[in-house]
């Protein structure tokens, strides 16, 4: 019988590339998520799938995938995919970081045009991301351009908004260092745990954008759509409100409004 943390194979050489890939109850869709991974025409890289705590059968759809690379760990119950992330991250060996959705598709040489972007960027570029392709439940396909980012920027100008809004964890491709030095996910965050990062990178490292689509975003119900983001946008504003407040002061007072009249249900 399985265990609460295995590996298919072994490999005594540690990985370039480590792909961390959280999943909760989503049997149905992670083996298409996990062999979009295996499948990269970069092969120096290990998968991580971190079971949040399953109910369905995700263990055994892992289980039934036989390739060296592939490694699954279980979190004795559900916690979230901040701290899922965060597991993987401590598992992993590699010295960049990639993070799969257990939903969501990658193209085949959407590894190597990054490590080949990351290679060709400047030395402080912290990590790489792609646009998106997103796929609606109705059979619609539409381009998701991911946003030009300005180091050292909380809000963006042209919206009035987090600057990171709108970039996909799945799209990125993060120097391990770069990870460390600016902290892991905050675990206390269940929705915009990776839009909190990606503030907290961007403020002290480039982060370059890869304008082609390597990634199939697709729509499937999840966390997402839960409600209680207002809590979610409250603790990022207690974190970072001081430091807004010197870039964009109107920015602060809007937030905090729009996140009582959300608390309230207006």
């Amino acid at each position: 019988m399985l265990g609460s943390a295995w590996a298919v194979g072994h490999e005594s050489r540690a990985p370039l590339v480590s792909v961390v890939l959280p999943t909760y109850n989503r049997a149905a869709s992670l083996e298409r998520a996990v062999r979009s991974v295996l499948a990269q025409t970069f092969g120096d890289l290990e998968l991580w799938v971190v079971d949040d705590g399953s109910t369905d059968e995700t263990r055994a759809v892992v289980g039934a995938i036989a390739d060296a690379r592939l490694h699954y760990h279980r979190l004795d119950r559900n916690r979230g995919q901040a701290a899922a992330r965060n597991e993987g991250v401590r598992r992993a060996r590699g010295e960049y970081l990639a993070f799969q959705d257990s939903d969501d598709r990658w193209a085949p040489d959407k590894l190597a045009r990054s490590m080949e972007a990351l290679g060709a960027a400047r030395p402080e570029t912290g990590a790489v991301y792609c646009d998106m392709l997103r796929m609606w439940r109705d059979g619609r396909v539409s381009y998701h351009r991911s946003p030009t980012l300005t180091r050292g920027r909380w809000i963006d100008p042209a919206t009035g908004w987090y600057q990171v809004y709108l970039l996909g964890i799945q799209a990125c491709l993060i120097r391990r260092r770069c990870l460390d030095a600016v902290g892991h996910f905050d675990e206390g965050l269940r929705h915009f745990e990776d839009m909190e990062l990606f503030m907290r990178l961007s403020r002290v490292y480039e982060l370059a954008r890869i304008p082609d689509p390597l990634v199939d975003y697709v729509q499937t119900s999840g966390v997402t759509e839960d409600g209680g983001k207002w809590r979610a946008r409250w603790r990022i504003l207690r974190r970072h409100g001081s430091a807004i407040l010197r870039e964009s002061p109107g920015f602060v007072l809007r937030e905090s409004r729009q996140i009582l009249r959300l608390r309230l249900g207006r």
